[in-house]
């Protein structure tokens, strides 16, 4: 599975499993993306190969998330957190064209749904919790 940032700037493949399939609907990612909400997949940070290391920035939009994003084009790629140290958490509209990620989609879940704009259901039948939720 392979993704990027807008301008190519920075790349990554991914070589496992993506886990913890979430689409955040909080305030930060609704204002950081300009969208809705948010996919997020998480993977090991073993299984992510990135190029274009340089080009990236952070920006610490909370204690409790880190985000990178591309210098060039303002493209968030991926986002952190201090207590998965492991695990990286893509952005999955940042997958090339084609590519999805390899896991079960029963799995998926809407978090942070107490923040979501009031004026939007997906209406997937995907599980909703406030914040994170049970992982």
């Amino acid at each position: 599975m392979k993704g990027s940032c807008q301008c190519g700037a920075v790349r990554y493949e991914v070589t496992g499993k993506v886990d913890h399939v979430s689409h955040c609907h909080c305030s930060m990612c609704r204002k950081l993306q300009g969208a809705l909400f948010v996919s997020f997949g998480g993977v090991a940070r073993d299984d992510l190969k990135v190029e274009g290391r340089e080009s990236l920035r952070e920006y610490r939009s909370s204690d409790a998330i880190s985000r990178r994003f591309c210098a060039t084009c303002g493209g968030h790629v991926f986002a952190e957190t201090p207590e998965d140290g492991d695990t990286v958490f893509l952005c999955l509209g940042s997958l090339d064209q084609g590519e999805a990620p390899d896991h079960d989609p029963a799995s998926e879940r809407h978090i942070f749904w107490e923040s979501r704009a009031r004026w939007h259901d997906p209406g997937d039948g995907a599980e909703r919790v406030e914040g994170f939720g049970e992982t």
